[in-house]
């Protein structure tokens, strides 16, 4: 029978019936002394019922929240997800190019809008005649307060005095605050569906639970199965900045194998292949290209290449797998943790008979200004850099195939402190936005240009 707290008004009216059939007693007209006692009573009881109810729902994980809901997860074996650093490209710049130039890991950049600083995550080298060069730089702070706009990132800190100048033309998105309660029953939910490992909601709930070596980790992974290829299975994923407009990759080690068998060889190559690769043969010397789809299959997930039946090999011919580049990071990390260890039954996700390739979703990215009612009195700034990063961090949070509700853009920007009115608008117009859908369910939309102006009057 399921619990429901019942309201002051109720358990008055019953007390009161039950005193007029139980007593002598009448005078139960509103303002009365006994009235008034009983309903004193009354409202003791219905705050004990709802104090009884709070304690039965954070036994669930729909009614529990901060430390009850880490409890109710940890009796599954999981944890909250802690916040990652936030991190992106940018290019310094230099004026006297004659002598090479040393820029030491921990060199520190800021920013013109925000007392965040970033720290660059290695050494880097301006050659001898170079006037710029990219360097990959880390917030000195955890989750989504190290995010910053495109171009924001402009201020010398702490760098060798000859770098003169900072280009930041991407925006860096991929910092995540630690877990929120929603998000964490979301997973705990996943997790109790993952329990055969290789469903779809499984894989999902993997994906999103992986961090990665340079702590990166997945905001969105969606399953695309294809209807047309059976058994050929796309783990669609991103870190919120669109890792498919950029991903790391990095060449693939040749491999050569001779022919052993007439029927069928397999040839493993490295896992992750982002493109290629190349298969060559070579009898007595010379070499001929093979044909994909005709002499030999590739699985690019799990990095094997098949040489198929009536392939244009004999037993003894050499074969050789070559210009090719594998993903490294979070995708190829992730490819190495579904595919698991054939060395170790425990490990791996993959089903039996599945090609499961992880890919950086490819990114489709949408533009809009913000035309904002600020409260009076209140710091613009602050407002419109909190009113972007709501923006940016909607957009972040959709999965492959998933739309871009401009109400859901209204909503988030009016959740910011200071913020009366929103307009989201087509760029550089004053037309209204219209929502915006993927070109493919394989997309993932991602901000482009959002720029946030302001108005008083919200005209």
């Amino acid at each position: 029978m399921a619990y429901t707290p019942r309201a002051s008004r109720e358990i008055l009216r019953d007390m009161a019936a039950r005193v007029v059939t139980r007593t002598e007693l009448t005078d139960l007209h509103e303002g009365s002394v006994l009235y008034d006692l009983l309903a004193v009573v009354a409202e003791q009881i219905a705050e004990s019922d709802v104090r009884l109810a709070q304690i039965r729902d954070q036994f669930t994980l729909d009614g529990a929240s901060g430390v009850d809901l880490d409890e109710r997860v940890e009796e599954l074996g999981l944890s909250r997800l802690s916040a990652t650093t936030a991190q992106g490209t940018i290019t310094l710049s230099r004026v006297d190019t004659a002598e090479a130039l040393v820029v030491p890991e921990g060199s520190v950049v800021g920013r013109s809008d925000s007392a965040v600083t970033y720290a660059t995550a290695s050494d880097v080298t301006f050659a001898i005649g170079a006037s710029s060069v990219s360097v990959l730089v880390k917030a000195q702070v955890s989750g989504a307060q190290g995010n910053a706009p495109s171009t924001t990132l402009n201020v010398l800190v702490d760098l060798p005095g000859d770098v003169t100048a900072i280009s930041q033309t991407t925006a860096i998105t991929n910092g995540q605050d630690a877990e929120s309660d929603e998000s964490l029953r979301a997973r705990a939910r996943r997790f109790t569906n993952s329990l055969s490992r290789c469903q779809p909601s499984a894989l999902e709930y993997t994906a999103l639970s992986f961090t990665s070596s340079d702590d990166t980790r997945a905001t969105t992974a969606t399953i695309y199965e294809d209807a047309v290829s059976l058994g050929r299975v796309e783990l669609l994923v991103d870190d919120g900045s669109g890792l498919g407009d950029n991903p790391s990759t990095r060449a693939g080690a040749d491999v050569t194998q001779q022919v052993s068998a007439a029927d069928v060889t397999l040839i493993n190559i490295e896992r992750a292949v982002s493109s290629g690769p190349t298969v060559t043969r070579w009898r007595s010397g010379f070499s001929f290209v093979l044909t994909e789809g005709v002499d030999y299959r590739v699985n690019r997930g799990a990095g094997v290449v098949t040489l198929l039946e009536g392939a244009n090999v004999l037993v003894g011919d050499d074969v050789t797998v070559s210009a090719y580049r594998v993903y490294d990071g979070l995708v190829g990390e992730l490819q190495a943790h579904i595919e698991g260890d054939p060395n170790d039954p425990s490990t791996g996700h993959r089903a039996a008979g599945v090609a499961l390739r992880v890919l950086p979703a490819p990114v489709q990215r949408a533009s809009v200004d913000l035309l904002l009612t600020v409260a009076n009195g209140a710091n613009i700034t602050t407002a419109i850099t909190q009113a972007r990063s709501a923006c940016v961090s909607y957009l972040a949070s959709l999965g492959a195939g998933e739309p871009a509700f401009i109400a859901r853009v209204i909503d988030v920007v009016m959740s910011v402190d200071n913020i009366n009115n929103v307009k989201v608008l087509r760029p550089n117009t004053n037309e209204s936005a219209v929502d915006q859908y993927p070109s493919t369910p394989r997309h993932v939309i991602r901000a482009g240009q959002v720029r946030a102006i302001t108005s008083t009057t919200g005209a």
